[in-house]
């Protein structure tokens, strides 16, 4: 077989799955717009989903939540979004992403934490979560980590490897562990 046209038909075939895993998806749930290519995603509370139009899901992205039957826990995903492979959505309280952000592979969101007071075992720790709010059109490099609390600016950039442990200005561009303003867009 011709190599150009086995590499039609295998964008056919990928197409199709991507077809077949919205719909499976929609089914359980999960809103998603139209226009979304989805990869092999891993969701147990699809309800608590929320994808808008156009946008892009790489493979082995998690969107885990906590307290599945609170109608507030709920992960957002505006439109015309890229999230790339092994992105990880730990969400406890309430995760939202505004309209055209790319989210570089392997990057964790996590809206929850435990207390460390020495009065109780480490692992019966009080829960601390607070909201993580990405305005639209920001840029998140790969291998970031963004916590709780935290609201990133409308057109902000965080550079790949950051830890973002707390809110960013709008068109700022932040690098780091922890992440500090590293300069601005202009």
């Amino acid at each position: 077989m011709n190599p150009t046209n086995l590499a039609t038909l295998r964008i056919k075939f990928i197409g199709l799955l991507t077809r077949i895993r919205v719909y499976y998806y929609r089914i359980l749930g999960l809103q998603i717009g139209n226009g979304v290519r989805l990869g092999k995603i891993h969701c147990e509370w699809p309800g608590n989903v929320q994808i808008g139009n156009y946008c892009d899901i790489q493979n082995n992205v998690i969107f885990w939540i906590k307290n599945p039957f609170l109608k507030s826990n709920v992960i957002l995903i505006g439109k015309n979004v890229f999230i790339g492979n092994n992105c990880e959505f730990n969400c406890s309280n309430y995760i939202s992403v505004g309209d055209n952000c790319l989210i570089a592979s392997n990057t964790t969101f996590v809206d929850i934490n435990h207390s460390i007071d020495k009065e109780f075992l480490i692992n019966s720790q009080p829960i601390k979560s607070k909201p993580i709010i990405i305005e639209e059109d920001v840029w998140i490099g790969s291998g970031s980590i963004i916590l709780k609390g935290v609201r990133i600016g409308k057109g902000s950039v965080i550079g790949a490897g950051s830890l973002v442990n707390r809110s960013v200005p709008d068109y700022e561009i932040w690098a780091g562990l922890p992440a500090k303003k590293i300069g601005e867009r202009n």
